[in-house]
């Protein structure tokens, strides 16, 4: 580390990102974002002493926060104020089945659609926030990245199907929590469940806060999802935490760089 801040190692893209992301900025944490590029941060990670290769990573001068429910648990534990904690047991009951059953199935969807026929369009969102060197490398690495990406994530033929049938489900149980016209998800306040849905399934509400997923180009089956679900009651849940709970806090990261900009 460099300075006294502490550092967020992100994929520009991810919405486990977006979720660590979230709960920093909600407890008014004071943070630089760095990104690191796909396969080369299986190298940086091993180097900064993480146990695993996964994003998100918080590197705080002393120890190394590796995953999004773990850096909520660090950004509630340096809370001034103990009122805006995000932690209470109904909210991880939520998060775990969000984690589990939504945000899998959003990136595994997305890679499906993306991944096999037009693998381009994904690297200017992965690629973001990456130094010029990290970038150079992460591009002559993508071939290999991709291959290993798909294997990893089970994108071969009927996946999206398959994710889409599972995001599908997981949507019909998130409305069903919304239908007693509740504002927040658990216990009747803003928690990290709230934080949880609306982050990992922002890149299909895309709420107008999130320019990441506005300036990102997507195949057209993706497109359909999103005129398929936009008014679904969760979807315009999430819109309105994004235009309320999340913009009064402020959103640290900016909209993506031009894809030319991403070239090494």
């Amino acid at each position: 580390m460099t300075g006294t801040k502490p550092q967020l190692i992100t994929f520009g893209m991810s919405h486990y990102c977006e979720k660590a992301r979230w709960a920093l900025d909600w407890h008014r944490v004071d943070y630089d974002e760095i990104g690191w590029p796909p396969g080369v941060h299986v190298i940086l990670a091993k180097r900064c002493g993480a146990k695993d290769t996964t994003l998100p990573i918080l590197l705080d001068g002393k120890r190394v926060i590796q995953g999004s429910d773990a850096i909520i648990d660090w950004a509630d534990q340096q809370a001034q104020d103990s009122s805006r904690r995000l932690t209470f047991p109904s909210a991880r009951e939520i998060e775990r089945r969000a984690d589990d059953g939504v945000g899998i199935n959003v990136r595994r969807l997305a890679y499906a659609e993306i991944l096999p026929e037009a693998p381009h369009l994904a690297k200017p969102a992965l690629f973001a926030k990456a130094s010029p060197l990290h970038r150079l490398i992460g591009n002559i690495m993508w071939p290999v990245t991709r291959k290993i990406m798909m294997k990893m994530y089970e994108i071969r033929p009927g996946a999206a199907q398959e994710s889409r049938a599972n995001l599908n489900v997981e949507l019909d149980w998130l409305d069903s929590l919304l239908a007693d016209g509740r504002q927040y998800l658990s216990d009747g306040r803003f928690s990290r469940a709230d934080i949880t849905v609306a982050s990992l399934l922002g890149p299909f509400a895309r709420p107008e806060q999130m320019k990441t997923y506005h300036n990102l180009a997507v195949p057209r089956a993706l497109t359909v999802d999103f005129e398929c679900w936009k008014d679904r009651p969760i979807m315009r849940w999430i819109v309105e935490r994004y235009r309320t709970d999340r913009a009064a806090n402020g959103l640290h990261h900016g909209p993506l760089p031009p894809p030319e900009h991403l070239s090494p």
